[in-house]
């Protein structure tokens, strides 16, 4: 009976060794940081990021990724997903597509890109600095970093003078699924909430292998 138990402790030890981390992104971003940066080709400008990783509280783990990532600060242990995990801030830019500027420190990249009336945005994981984290990560903990598995919400607050259309392609907004494209209204000092869906997810973590890329929410 010890046996079995010892057993079963084992591979409940081993499968938390070797799965990946996972997560969650929340995202604050202004409409009038959007319309800002596409109206200049170099404007940047850094909206704050919170991030939540699992499994994570370790002060070398802290001390490392502090090193790694733009504007690391206000790191804190929480309890997510019936787990002890690393809550923390940074630093995302906004850019227009094109632009080309040191971003080894930046985790996320949000790009911005006109077509037609439709304000594009896009959201795309720093690849090289990923795999540093991943390397550091699997090294230390034999874990990999699952960027499917982390969920990525953004709060969008309208802070024009004006109501704005939001679209989204595949999206939770306000916690109501929206499989497909969607429009909502976003009057003068409004704020929802959209979570990325599942299947965009995957793409955003994987867009490397994909020859189009697709927005993941335009204002009109």
């Amino acid at each position: 009976m010890k046996k079995r138990i010892y057993g079963i402790t084992l591979l409940f030890l081993l499968c938390f060794l070797f799965l990946g981390c996972g997560g969650e992104i929340k995202i604050s971003i202004f409409t009038r940081d959007l319309q800002d940066v596409l109206a200049s080709r170099n404007e940047v400008i850094y909206t704050n990021v919170n991030i939540i990783v699992e499994s994570l509280q370790d002060e070398n783990d802290i001390s490392f990724l502090r090193n790694c990532l733009n504007g690391f600060s206000n790191e804190h242990i929480i309890e997510y997903n019936y787990s002890t995990s690393l809550s923390f801030d940074i630093k995302v830019p906004i850019i227009r597509d094109g632009t080309n500027l040191d971003f080894s420190k930046d985790l996320l990249i949000i790009e911005g890109k006109n077509n037609n009336d439709n304000l594009d945005f896009y959201v795309k994981y720093n690849r090289d600095l990923l795999s540093r984290i991943d390397r550091y990560f699997y090294n230390t903990h034999y874990q990999n970093i699952e960027l499917s598995k982390f969920k990525i919400r953004m709060e969008i607050n309208n802070d024009e003078r004006k109501s704005l259309n939001l679209i989204t392609y595949s999206a939770y907004v306000n916690g109501k699924a929206y499989p497909f494209e969607h429009n909502e209204e976003l009057k003068e000092r409004d704020r929802i909430t959209v979570e990325i869906s599942e299947i965009f997810g995957k793409y955003i973590s994987n867009m490397n292998e994909y020859e189009k890329k697709y927005p993941i929410f335009s204002i009109k």
